[in-house]
C-alpha cells in the first residue's frame, strides 16, 4: 500500500520530462539525499529528478508506447544512480526467465549504455532483469562489426528489480570507479543512452531519441546523449582478489606396450593473485599472479566443414578489461592479437606465472600494455614464453576517426621469437561513410627479410548503415612470410577481394514486417604465388525482421574452390585435389526470445564439391521456471560423395541445463556429443556468489567415450576428469 501510495504522488507531482539536443551535454542532476537500492525508486529524492522524455525505437520508430516508461538518471561522489518505473497493464505476463547471473533469456530488460570516455566508440552496457539479474558487457567500435560486443565482461556495480500490480521497477548504482572517466576542469562528460525492453511485444522505448538507421543503433556509443557531471571526487579503490584451488586431474594413457590404457591422477593445489589498481580516472593497471582459469565456460564444439581453421571466442576474465584497445582486426577473425595464444597451445593449458595489463587513455590517447609469461609445457616441448603486447591509437579529424600502432612479441626461452607490428587508421570522410586502413608485419627467427612477403595490407570502405543502400567493400593482401604467431591468420600468401551491396527498408506501420534487407555478397581468394583463384563465393540473400521480433532468412549461394591438398572430413570422406564448383540454398527462421518455449531452425542444401552437403540445424529452448532452463543444439550434417561411395554423418549435438535457486545460486551444465568422434564432453559449473567479488566453485570436466570396443586396445569409459573447487575473495 505504501509502494501504491508513493506512486500516485509521483504521478500527481511529476517533474515534466527533459527538452534535449543530444550534441550539447546536459547537466545531470545530483541527489539531494540517500537512496536504497531495492529496486522501488520511491524516495523523495526520486521525485526531484526529471525523467528523460522517450521515445519508441522499435517496432515502429516514433509510434505510440503501449505502457508508460519513466527513466532517471542521478548521481553523488561515488556513485551513478539510475531508476525505471516500467508501468505494464498486464504484470502477469511480464517475461522475467531466469535467476541466473550474466544470462539473458529472452527477459525485459532495464539498461543504461555509457560511454564514459566520451570516445564515440567504446561504451559498456548494463541493464537489469525483472528478476533482478544484472548483466553487463563492453562494446567497442561503435557497434559495428560482429566482435563489437564482449559479453564476458564484467565488473563491480548494484542492481535490484521488483515486481508490482503496476508493471516492474529498478535501481541500478554503478561506482564511477568502475567506468573510468575523463575530468577536465572538474567536469566530466559522457555519452549516455538508456532504454526500456518490452520482450512481450517486441518494444523498445529509448532516450536520446536515435532514428533506427543501424542495425543496434540503440547501442552506438557515437548516437549517445552526452551529459556532464560536476565535482566527481573519483577514488582508487584496489581491488585484491586472491584465490584457492584443489582438486584433482584423471587420465587414460596408452601404457608403454600400447596394449592397455593406464589411468593417472595428478592432485592439484594452488593458490595465486590478481590485483586491480585504477592509476588514474580512466587508465587502469591490472597484475596477476599464478593466473588460474579454471571456472572458465567450456568452449562450445564446432564442425569445420571449411578449409579454414576454427576459431574460439576469448572466455577468461583477465583479458577482458578493455579489450577493444588491444583489437586490431584484419578481416573477418583476423587479427594481429588473439588472447587465446597465450596459456593454450595445441589444445593443452600451459601455466601462466604471472603478468600485468595497463590499459586506459592519458590525453587524448588510448593505451594498451600486456604482457604474460608462460611456464614450460614438457609434454610437448613448449618452452617458456613470454607474451607482450603494446597498443596506441588517438582520434583524429574527427570524432570518428582514429590511428595508432601496435607492436606484439612472442618471446621463447629456447631463444625463438616473434615480433608484430602494426598501423591503422579509421578516416570516417563523412556521414556513415568510412576508410579503414591497417596493415602489419611480423619478423619471426624461421623467416627472410623480405618486408612485402612479411606484410599484411587491408584496405576497407564501407557504409556503416542497414537502412537505404548500403556496402563493405575490402581488399587484403597477405604475404607468405606473414606468420602473427600472437595473433590469428585463416589464410597464408593470399589476396582477396570482398564486396557486399545491401538496401534496408521498413515496411508500413500497419504491416507485420519491420525491415527487410536484401543483400548480395562476393568474395574471392587469390594465390600470390600464380595469381590463380583460390576460392570464389557468390551469395544472395533476404533478412525478413518481424516487429513481433520474429526473423527470418533465405540464401542461395555459388562456390568455386581449388584444391591443391587434399580436405579430409574424416576417414569416410575426403575430396581429392582439383577444382570444384557448387551451388545451394539455406534458409533459417527464429522465434522471439522473449517466449518461454522457442526454437530456431536452419537448414541448408548444397552440391558440395564431387558430392552433395545435407544440414539441419534444431535449437529449441524452455524455460520452465525462473529458477531452471534447458536448451539443447543438433547440428545434423550429410555429407555425400556417390561417385566415390562415400557417405559420412558430421552430427552434434549440445545440452545445457541451468539451475539457480537465486540470483546468488547457481548450476550449469553443458554437455556435448561429437557424433564422430564418439564422445561426449561435459562441463558442470557451481557457483555460490556470496557478493560481488566474493565466489565459491565447484568445477566437473570429463571427456568420456563411447563404443569403446571400435578400436583395439579397448577405449577407456573415459578420457580425462578433472574436478576442481575454486575459492576467490576480492578486498577492496
Amino acid at each position: 500500500m505504501n509502494i501504491l501510495l508513493a506512486f500516485t504522488f509521483a504521478l500527481l507531482f511529476q517533474v515534466a520530462p527533459q527538452t534535449v539536443d543530444k550534441k550539447s551535454p546536459i547537466n545531470i542532476q545530483r541527489l539531494s539525499s540517500p537512496v536504497t537500492i531495492d529496486g522501488i525508486p520511491d524516495e523523495p529524492a526520486w521525485q526531484e529528478i526529471k525523467p528523460f522524455p522517450m521515445q519508441v525505437y522499435q517496432p515502429v520508430y516514433g509510434g505510440e508506447m503501449s505502457n508508460r516508461t519513466v527513466i532517471k538518471v542521478t548521481y553523488d561522489d561515488k556513485y551513478l544512480y539510475i531508476a525505471g518505473e516500467l508501468y505494464d497493464s498486464e504484470p502477469e505476463n511480464i517475461v522475467a526467465n531466469t535467476l541466473y547471473r550474466n544470462r539473458y533469456s529472452g527477459d525485459e530488460t532495464f539498461a543504461i549504455i555509457l560511454d564514459s570516455f566520451n570516445d564515440n566508440e567504446t561504451a559498456k552496457w548494463f541493464f537489469v532483469t525483472p528478476t533482478g539479474v544484472r548483466v553487463d558487457q563492453q562494446i567497442s567500435n561503435d557497434s559495428e562489426g560482429g566482435n563489437s560486443f564482449n559479453r564476458d565482461w564484467n565488473t563491480h556495480w548494484d542492481a535490484a528489480a521488483e515486481i508490482t500490480e503496476d508493471g516492474w521497477f529498478a535501481e541500478i548504482r554503478i561506482p564511477f570507479s568502475s567506468l573510468g572517466f575523463r575530468e577536465v576542469n572538474n567536469e566530466v562528460i559522457m555519452g549516455l543512452i538508456t532504454y526500456r525492453w518490452d520482450a512481450r511485444r517486441a518494444e523498445r522505448h529509448i532516450f536520446p531519441d536515435i532514428a533506427p538507421e543501424w542495425s543496434r543503433g540503440f547501442t552506438k556509443p557515437s548516437q549517445a546523449q552526452k551529459v556532464r557531471f560536476t565535482g566527481i571526487e573519483y577514488e582508487k579503490p584496489v581491488y585484491i582478489t586472491p584465490y584457492l584451488l584443489g582438486g584433482f586431474e584423471q587420465s587414460n594413457l596408452l601404457n608403454t606396450s600400447g596394449d592397455a590404457y593406464q589411468t593417472g591422477t595428478d592432485y592439484v593445489t594452488e593458490a595465486g593473485l590478481d590485483i586491480k589498481y585504477p592509476i588514474t580516472g580512466n587508465m587502469n593497471l591490472d597484475l596477476t599472479l599464478n593466473t588460474d582459469f579454471a571456472q572458465v565456460e567450456a568452449d562450445e564444439a564446432q564442425i569445420n566443414l571449411n578449409r579454414t581453421p576454427l576459431f574460439f571466442p576469448e572466455k577468461r576474465q583477465f583479458f577482458q578489461e578493455r579489450s577493444d584497445i588491444f583489437d586490431f582486426n584484419l578481416g573477418g577473425n583476423n587479427a594481429l592479437f588473439y588472447s587465446r595464444r597465450i596459456g593454450l597451445e595445441q589444445g593443452q593449458q600451459v601455466r601462466i606465472l604471472g603478468g600485468l595489463r595497463l590499459a586506459g587513455r592519458t590525453g587524448k590517447w588510448d593505451v594498451g600494455v600486456l604482457n604474460m609469461q608462460t611456464d614450460r609445457l614438457n609434454s610437448i616441448d613448449q618452452p617458456a614464453e613470454n607474451f607482450g603486447v603494446y597498443r596506441m591509437k588517438q582520434n583524429i579529424i574527427n570524432q570518428n576517426s582514429h590511428a595508432g600502432g601496435m607492436v606484439t612479441n612472442r618471446l621463447g626461452f629456447d631463444g625463438s621469437y616473434n615480433i608484430g607490428t602494426g598501423f591503422d587508421l579509421l578516416y570516417n570522410y563523412t556521414r556513415n561513410h568510412f576508410l579503414d586502413f591497417k596493415t602489419a608485419t611480423t619478423f619471426d627467427n624461421r623467416t627472410g627479410s623480405n618486408l612485402f612477403d612479411q606484410s599484411i595490407f587491408r584496405v576497407n570502405l564501407l557504409k556503416r548503415s542497414s537502412t537505404g543502400f548500403y556496402y563493405d567493400f575490402s581488399f587484403i593482401r597477405s604475404g607468405d612470410q606473414y606468420l602473427p604467431e600472437i595473433g590469428f591468420n585463416s589464410r597464408f600468401d593470399y589476396t582477396q577481394l570482398n564486396l557486399e551491396l545491401a538496401y534496408g527498408y521498413f515496411n508500413d506501420p500497419e504491416s507485420s514486417i519491420r525491415i527487410v534487407n536484401p543483400s548480395l555478397e562476393g568474395s574471392a581468394f587469390l594465390r600470390n604465388e600464380d595469381q590463380s583463384i583460390e576460392s570464389i563465393n557468390i551469395e544472395q540473400s533476404w533478412e525478413i525482421e518481424l516487429k513481433n521480433d520474429t526473423e527470418f532468412e533465405l540464401a542461395g549461394g555459388l562456390w568455386y574452390e581449388d584444391l591443391r591438398l587434399p580436405l579430409i572430413f574424416s576417414d569416410n570422406a575426403t575430396v581429392e585435389t582439383g577444382s570444384y564448383t557448387f551451388y545451394g540454398a539455406e534458409a533459417s527462421y527464429q522465434m522471439s526470445n522473449s517466449r518461454q518455449v522457442r526454437t530456431s531452425i536452419s537448414g541448408q542444401a548444397r552440391t558440395f564439391y564431387d558430392g552433395y552437403q545435407y544440414s539441419f540445424t534444431f535449437s529449441p529452448a524452455w524455460n520452465a521456471s525462473k529458477h531452471f532452463e534447458i536448451s539443447a543444439d543438433a547440428e545434423l550434417n550429410y555429407l555425400s560423395f556417390p561417385d566415390r561411395d562415400q557417405t559420412e554423418y558430421l552430427h552434434l549435438f549440445r545440452v545445457r541445463s541451468i539451475a539457480a535457486l537465486n540470483t546468488h545460486l547457481s548450476l550449469q551444465v553443458l554437455s556435448q556429443y561429437n557424433h564422430l568422434a564418439r564422445q561426449v564432453g561435459t562441463n558442470a559449473r557451481f557457483r555460490y556468489n556470496f557478493s560481488e567479488g566474493h565466489d565459491f566453485w565447484v568445477v566437473y570436466s570429463e571427456v568420456s567415450n563411447r563404443e569403446l570396443n571400435r578400436i583395439t586396445p579397448t577405449l577407456p569409459r573415459f578420457e580425462n576428469r578433472t574436478v576442481l573447487i575454486k575459492y576467490t575473495y576480492t578486498f577492496y
